[in-house]
């Protein structure tokens, strides 16, 4: 076997016991957490999810009508900061 094969195979030995040692410590972890704090968990991670993505999406947004701004007005805030 080359030494990429070799490297390769002791990288998903590796992986496979980090991702079992993070299973059973979940798995731990959840189980000692009631339902209620596992639901506010959820929609906390969906709350923070949508608000991430209503703002990349304004982003997307802005960034594409800033490229028919003319230079001058791209210029102007530029120009008041430094006064």
């Amino acid at each position: 076997m080359s030494r990429n094969t070799v490297l390769q195979l002791i990288a998903a030995v590796i992986t496979i016991a980090i991702l079992a040692v993070l299973h059973k410590t979940l798995g731990w972890l959840l189980d000692m957490t009631s339902t209620d704090f596992m639901v506010g968990v959820m929609v906390g991670a969906a709350a923070v999810f949508l608000v991430w993505y209503w703002a990349e999406r304004e982003e997307r947004i802005n960034s594409r009508s800033g490229g028919s701004r003319s230079t001058a007005e791209q210029q102007s805030p530029r120009h008041s900061i430094d006064l």
